[in-house]
């Protein structure tokens, strides 16, 4: 079952975006669009955050991140990626509230 705040990965040309959905729109009785909110570009084995912007995807084209954030633990990337899609509490988990919050100019 899909729930918003998963996090999930789609294929969009030569590269595959990771996000999180932020809404699940009913199309129709039997099938669904998702909104993922993508914020992580991978090409090439390459790393880039962008400023988050939505997609609507079907159900099928996403696939699961599996242990991507267990792979890629660097503290610093998610704390800026909290950052990014303003995630208060998020920041506050990662950082032990011990940084100030701050908000990303977008």
């Amino acid at each position: 079952m899909l729930n918003i705040g998963d996090w999930k990965a789609v294929k969009i040309g030569g590269m595959t975006a990771v996000g999180y959905v932020s809404n699940i729109i009913n199309f129709s009785w039997h099938s669904k669009r998702v909104e993922l909110t993508k914020v992580i570009w991978i090409k090439d084995n390459k790393y880039l955050l962008k400023k988050p912007s939505p997609g609507i995807f079907t159900e099928e084209q996403l696939e699961p991140i599996g242990d991507f954030w267990d792979k890629h633990q660097d503290k610093s990337t998610l704390v800026d990626l909290a950052l990014k899609t303003g995630d208060k509490e998020w920041f506050k988990e990662l950082t032990g509230e011990k940084q100030k919050w701050h908000t990303v100019e977008q």
